[in-house]
């Protein structure tokens, strides 16, 4: 979904999710009217989801939303439509050149060119970290791309899914095959050696092997 219209139809989907949200408010006499939980819920994992795929999990957009639309109150669904709308300004402007997806695939060879750098001067933990950063994303991406949900409801909150569940989801919608799902869990264990300082377990030969194989996987990948 990369051209303008279809963002545009999705935000205003989304939109409409806020206001049916607001339709929910609780009487006026309450110091802080509530909402429909459930709905409220549904419109922020949908806004979520849609920030994280047009501007990017860093983007301010998606930052003030996470931070700001935390509770299923009447302002804080105000705060949340107000942002998307927000969003919807820049998208029918002259802002959209491309989604998330369209650059990603560019921004994430970049990174893998940083990691061999780190590996090349022996620094296969940094490197493998590296490694594992952008292999997290790219499942992002490829998972967002397929309409697979990439964070688990938790307590009213949108928690990220781990590396190992968005590759079995991906894996069970056939979005690569048993071969390459088997590589991505080798790579995140790789990856969680190192986070953990198992540095016996991080060796060069693998973090050769996890580099070649990575490089491969995303160049073959359409995001």
């Amino acid at each position: 979904m990369k051209n303008r219209e279809a963002l545009k139809g999705q935000v205003a989907v989304i939109i409409k999710l806020g206001d049916k949200v607001l339709e929910t408010e609780s009487a006026i006499t309450n110091s802080k009217p509530l909402v429909n939980e459930q709905a409220f819920h549904e419109f922020r994992i949908s806004a979520l989801s849609y920030l994280s795929r047009v501007f990017g999990n860093h983007s301010t957009y998606y930052q003030s939303f996470k931070a700001e639309v935390t509770h299923a109150t009447a302002s804080r669904t105000r705060r949340g439509l107000g942002i998307i709308k927000a969003g919807r300004r820049d998208i029918e402007g002259d802002w959209l050149e491309t989604t998330k997806g369209a650059f990603s695939k560019e921004l994430l060879t970049d990174m893998l060119r940083l990691a061999k750098a780190q590996a090349d001067q022996q620094n296969y933990k940094a490197a493998a970290i590296m490694m594992g950063t952008v292999l997290d994303e790219l499942l992002r991406c490829l998972c967002l791309k397929a309409e697979i949900r990439i964070y688990n409801e938790i307590q009213g909150k949108a928690v990220p899914k781990k590396g190992l569940q968005l590759t079995g989801e991906a894996y069970k919608k056939k979005i690569y095959e048993r071969q390459d799902n088997k590589l991505i869990m080798a790579w995140l264990e790789l990856y969680a050696d190192a986070v953990a300082d198992k540095d016996d377990n991080v060796t060069s030969g693998k973090v050769s092997q996890m580099l070649t194989g990575m490089q491969s996987f995303l160049a073959g990948c359409s995001l």
